[in-house]
């Protein structure tokens, strides 16, 4: 085996074929690792019940990670069993809380009781808090966990202000807890990177935003636009119900717009081809869709920063979001992510000039999220092997969620 650092990347599911947005951020942290010189190891379990690894999603992370090793383990029932009870024992938080996350039961986990049996084994990056629960022990020497997004925020915010529920402060506590056992914590958004700042110790807290490496940056400039506006989005209920939600508004803007939809949220029965609608569903070319839109928008509120705003920004297109959108955004996004507000849309998009401003600004704005800023930003500290840094596969281009 080659002798070289070796740090183990978990997801409790399949992620190779990108269909949710948590997916495409699993592979960025994965093109991190290798961009930094560290040998990786990806951790998880085949029958995940959302996500399981079939045949397609395993060829797919191997044509897309050559090299690195997909190492799986079975799900069942006692691990279901114990990740429950620890999450109920997290609630109570202090050293209890922190020896059972800490607990390894043999005969669970082969596969992942041979990794860490591998002297190169240096770091560990888990995604979402919530996964450090789903593994039997503890991962590595050194543990990181990328956030995601923060599950507690989410339910607050289906409160009223100020009224957060007995669940959300739980589930809070929990997630606490749980980045407590963290040596750094990732978080891609940067209002909830501020947030935890204030919680836990600050100098533990790193925010990654998301860094586009396999992004086309630039939309061709000499493709008629075809549609006026594009939203692109999986088919997961915050999407279904952002974009069913903005198509009834829209309904009473009277503007005779052109707007495009794609991806598996296309599947959602409550929306259809009227009013300028187009469903394009799975397109495998995003640059290519974006290039033929003037502008693109954002409906969905929520937690996290919105993988997909971000991808519409870095090819040149200006961004309608609603205000959840923007917590997540790097500051300095005024000029390029505007309120999706109907006199907003058409006093854009009826100006050329204001309009051609908007894309330049986005084209600007995006740079804060290339892969090569966003790796250089989070290097300190974390280089796996430095001579063998940014010898990373060559990664495909990014797909619709």
């Amino acid at each position: 085996m080659e002798k070289r650092n070796l740090a183990i990347f978990f997801f409790a599911g399949c992620f190779s074929t990108m269909t949710d947005g948590c997916h495409v951020r699993a592979c960025q942290d994965i093109e991190m690792l290798l961009a930094l010189g560290w040998r990786v190891a990806v951790y998880s379990y085949r029958n995940h019940h959302q996500w399981p690894w079939n045949a397609k999603g395993i060829e797919t992370f191997r044509a897309r990670f050559p090299g690195v090793d997909l190492v799986l383990d079975d799900w069942n029932w006692k691990l279901a069993f114990i990740q429950k009870l620890k999450g109920l024992i997290a609630y109570m938080g202090s050293w209890p809380a922190t020896r059972a996350l800490r607990t390894w039961l043999p005969m669970l986990t082969p596969e992942f009781d041979r990794l860490q049996r591998d002297p190169d084994l240096k770091l560990a990056l888990v995604s979402y808090p919530w996964g450090i629960s789903h593994l039997n022990g503890s991962p590595g020497p050194r543990m990181i966990v990328d956030t995601h997004d923060l599950a507690a925020l989410e339910l607050i915010g289906d409160n009223p202000s100020g009224q957060p529920d007995t669940r959300s402060m739980l589930v809070l506590k929990r997630e606490l807890f749980y980045l407590g056992q963290a040596d750094e914590i990732w978080s891609i958004s940067y209002s909830e990177g501020q947030f935890l700042k204030s919680l836990l110790e600050g100098e533990r807290v790193r925010i990654v935003p998301p860094s586009l490496r396999s992004w086309n940056a630039s939309a061709a400039t000499d493709v008629p636009p075809v549609y006026d506006l594009v939203f692109v989005g999986s088919n997961n209920r915050w999407n279904g119900d952002a974009i069913s939600g903005f198509l009834s508004a829209y309904g009473g803007w009277n503007l005779p717009l052109k707007i495009a939809i794609a991806g598996s949220v296309c599947r959602d029965r409550r929306l259809s081809a009227q009013n300028g609608v187009e469903l394009l569903g799975f397109v495998d070319d995003l640059a290519a869709l974006y290039a033929q839109a003037r502008a693109a928008i954002c409906p969905v509120e929520g937690t996290g920063t919105k993988i997909k705003l971000i991808e519409a920004l870095s090819a040149g297109r200006p961004v309608f979001a609603a205000p959840g959108a923007l917590k997540g955004l790097l500051p300095g996004y005024e000029n390029c992510v505007l309120p999706l507000e109907r006199r907003t849309v058409a006093t854009l998009l009826g100006d050329p000039a204001a309009l051609a401003a908007a894309q330049a600004a986005a084209r600007h704005y995006a740079r804060a999220y290339s892969f090569d800023r966003v790796v250089a930003e989070t290097s300190e500290g974390l280089a796996g092997d430095p001579a063998l840094a940014g010898a990373g596969p060559s990664i495909p281009a990014i797909s619709s969620r």
